[in-house]
């Protein structure tokens, strides 16, 4: 066994009814398929031993994903295109991954450096652009944009980075949103549209993008 563990870095597309599976559940996921997949892993200390994994920020429930980060680490090191093969074989059809890569151990956890998350959002057919870009407009200069979470209220003005109205190519309206991914601050773009008085179920909503603190190599 290696003294010092090889950390690779996977970035992976999560679609279909898998949208369904929360955090922990896709975590659970992932630990089968890396046993399936017959790597040499690197397991944490104590009695109850688990396979050192570390995915970045939580993708909501429903929410599809383009850009989903997690770590993981070898005993040995192996080339990166066995490793690709090996783990996509392991997994479901509707997880795909889009690159894996070594990285430094000497960088900083995903949760730890992740700050804000990019989202897509298709919105309903049936609504005008510009009656939905007066709501928007209404509401991004209110002093406050006050969520009720937990019972209590949190403040989403100062979490909201970018916003962005496009129309597609099959002319369906499409909002573009950089939210804040910090344990300190972490916004929903569903939290958003029921200020809007627009139904999430209703929209198609897709994780484009991870930013983080350190560039993720």
């Amino acid at each position: 066994m290696n003294d010092t563990p090889i950390r690779i870095r996977v970035r992976y597309s999560k679609v279909g009814n898998l949208r369904f599976v929360g955090h922990l559940d896709t975590q659970r996921l992932f630990e089968r398929a890396l046993r399936r997949a017959n790597l040499p892993l690197r397991y944490t200390q104590g009695f109850n031993k688990r396979i050192r994994l570390n995915l970045a920020s939580a993708l909501p429930l429903g929410f599809t994903s383009s850009a989903e980060v997690l770590d993981f680490w070898l005993d040995e090191a192996l080339d990166s295109r066995e490793i690709f093969q090996k783990l996509q074989e392991a997994l479901p059809a509707e997880i795909r991954i889009i690159d894996l890569n070594p990285v430094s151990n000497s960088l900083p956890s995903l949760q730890a450096s992740v700050l804000s998350s990019d989202y897509r959002i298709w919105l309903p057919r049936n609504l005008r652009p510009e009656d939905f870009q007066q709501k928007l407009d209404q509401l991004l200069q209110a002093p406050e944009i006050l969520v009720s979470r937990r019972n209590k209220s949190v403040d989403y003005k100062p979490l909201i980075f970018e916003s962005d109205l496009q129309t597609d190519s099959d002319s369906k309206l499409v909002w573009n949103l950089r939210l804040s991914s910090t344990p300190e601050g972490n916004a929903r773009p569903d939290d958003i549209l029921n200020l809007l008085e627009i139904n999430p179920a209703v929209c198609l909503i897709e994780r484009v993008g991870l930013n983080f603190i350190t560039e993720v190599e």
